[in-house]
C-alpha cells in the first residue's frame, strides 16, 4: 500500500508494479479531470496550525499533488549538498537513481539565453540552462503515469498498526464516510513531510525523533520589469536558466524565467496601461537550503482535531542568526543579478520576503541517518522492525540548494527497490515453508 499518489508515490507504485507486485496507491484528493484546475484547500476541514511566527503550507489536495502546478525543474542537487547536513550517502549513490528520473520525466536541457552568459561572465558566477520535466509544452506530471490515473481517490489514511501478520491501515473512504481496516505487507509513506509526520505520530511509530528536523527552502522572489519588449528566446525553455555560486553562503541557487510578456506571468498591471506590448517581465526565485534547528519541527496539537476528527498538525517556526544571514544574501543575489539583467528604465518588485516560512518544499521530518537514532535508514525504511518506507521528503535531511523534485523521485526509486527486495524475500520465504 502506498499513501499519497504525488510523484513519489506514483513513481514507488509504477516501479512495484512493473515488478510484479500488487500495489494499492491511495490519495486523499479527487482525480480531476484533464485540464481542470486544482482545488483549494478547505483550510477548516484540512485544518493545521502554527506557532513561532508564519507558515505558508503550499498544498495540492488532489491525485497528482503538488506536482499539478510545478514548473518542471529538474536539476540534480549539487554535489557538495550530501557532503553536509547529515546525508547518509554520497551523490555517487544517487546517480543510477537520478538517471532513471530522468528517464521516466523525459528530462531534456534548454539552451543558455546569451543574456544569462553575459551576467554570468559579469558577476563570475554560474548559470546552466533549464532542466526540464517536460512532455510536449507542458510539465510532467504523476496523472502522466497508468498507475498515477488508477489511484484510488478520496481515501484518508487514518492510523497504522502493527501485529504478527503485518500492518493494519484504518482508511477513511470519504464518499461513503465510512471507515475501513486494509491490511498490507508494506506501507509507503508518500503524502507530504507534514502529512506524513501527522501519520507517524498517531500510529506512535518511528520514535522521538519523528517530527523534529523541518527544512524548507528559504525563498526570495522578485519580478523584474524591463520597458523592453521581449526577444523570441531559443531551444527548449527559452530564457529559462539556474544560477548559482554568486554569494558567501553555500546552498544557494537562482532561478531564472524571462523575459516574458507580463500577461504570461498575470502581472500585466504592474505596467502602464495600454503598453504591454511594450514591456517583458522576468521572475528571480532564490532557493536557500535550511538545515534542521531545534526550534522548528511538526508535532500535534493536544486538543483541536479536524473534521474528520484527526488531530490537527502543529508548525512551530524559528530561524536561526545564520538563517537571517542568508535572507539577505538571497536578496542580494536577487539584487545583484538583477542589477546586471536591467536595461534603463527598469524597475525590481520583490514579491516574497525570505523569512516568510513555507516554500512549499519541505522536508526533514522523518530524515534518514546511518545513525541508530535516525528515524529512517539510509533507504528510507522506518526502524523499528515496521514494514514502513518514506519515500516523500520526509526522509531527506534538506530541500538541497535547488528546486528538488528530481532528487526526492531518484530517492523513492531507491526506497522501492528496497520494497522490492524485502517483499521478495518475503515471497521467497514462503514458498520454502510451503515446500
Amino acid at each position: 500500500m502506498i499513501v499519497g499518489a504525488g510523484p513519489a508515490g506514483t513513481v514507488v507504485a509504477s516501479a512495484l508494479g512493473g515488478r510484479g507486485h500488487r500495489v494499492l496507491l491511495l490519495d486523499s484528493g479527487p482525480r480531476l479531470l484533464s485540464g481542470r484546475p486544482a482545488p483549494e484547500v478547505d483550510r477548516r476541514a484540512w485544518a493545521h496550525r502554527v506557532e513561532g511566527g508564519s507558515f505558508d503550507w503550499y498544498r495540492v489536495r488532489a491525485v497528482g499533488g503538488r506536482a499539478l502546478l510545478w514548473g518542471g525543474w529538474a536539476h540534480r542537487f549539487d554535489a557538495a549538498v550530501f557532503g553536509r547536513n547529515g546525508w547518509p550517502y554520497g551523490a555517487s549513490t544517487l546517480r543510477p537513481f537520478y538517471a532513471r528520473a530522468e528517464r521516466l520525466l523525459h528530462v531534456t536541457a534548454g539552451e543558455l539565453d546569451e543574456r544569462y552568459r553575459r551576467v554570468a561572465r559579469e558577476l563570475g558566477i554560474r548559470c546552466t540552462p533549464k532542466r526540464g520535466a517536460f512532455l510536449g509544452a507542458r510539465p510532467w506530471t504523476p496523472l502522466d503515469e497508468p498507475v498515477g490515473r488508477g489511484a484510488r481517490a478520496h481515501a484518508v489514511a487514518l492510523r497504522l498498526d502493527r501485529d504478527r501478520e503485518g500492518l493494519a491501515v484504518t482508511l477513511l473512504d470519504l464518499r461513503r464516510e465510512r471507515t475501513t481496516v486494509v491490511r498490507s505487507r508494506c506501507v509507503v509513506l508518500a503524502a507530504s513531510p507534514i502529512e506524513t509526520t501527522r501519520l507517524l505520530l498517531v500510529s506512535g511509530l518511528g520514535g522521538a525523533r519523528v517530527g523534529l528536523g523541518l527544512v524548507d527552502h528559504m525563498v526570495a522572489s522578485h519580478l523584474l520589469l524591463e520597458p523592453v519588449p521581449p526577444q523570441p528566446g531559443r531551444g527548449s525553455f527559452p530564457g529559462a536558466a539556474l544560477a548559482h555560486g554568486l554569494v558567501r553562503s553555500s546552498g544557494i541557487s537562482v532561478e531564472l524565467t524571462g523575459p516574458v510578456r507580463p500577461s504570461a506571468l498575470s502581472v500585466e498591471r504592474m505596467v502602464p496601461p495600454g503598453e504591454e506590448e511594450r514591456w517583458s517581465a522576468t521572475q528571480l526565485h532564490a532557493l536557500g537550503e535550511l538545515t534542521a534547528h531545534e526550534g522548528r519541527y511538526v508535532d500535534l496539537d493536544p486538543e483541536r482535531t479536524d473534521a474528520f476528527g484527526r488531530r490537527v498538525p502543529r508548525i512551530h517556526v524559528a530561524w536561526s542568526t545564520a538563517e537571517r544571514r542568508m535572507a539577505e544574501d538571497l536578496r542580494r543575489a536577487s539584487i545583484a543579478i538583477a542589477d546586471a539583467l536591467a536595461t534603463p528604465g527598469s524597475k525590481l518588485v520583490p514579491f516574497r520576503d525570505p523569512l516568510l516560512a513555507g516554500g512549499g518544499h519541505e522536508a526533514g521530518t522523518c530524515a534518514m541517518g546511518r545513525d541508530e537514532a535516525a528515524p529512517c535508514d539510509p533507504w528510507g525504511r522506518l526502524r523499528g522492525g515496521a514494514s514502513v518506507w518514506i519515500a516523500d521528503a520526509s526522509a531527506m535531511p534538506t530541500a538541497g540548494d535547488r528546486h528538488p523534485t528530481l532528487t526526492l523521485l531518484a530517492h523513492a526509486l531507491r526506497a522501492a527497490d528496497d520494497v522490492g527486495r524485502h517483499l521478495s524475500r518475503q515471497d521467497g520465504a514462503l514458498r520454502r515453508v510451503e515446500g
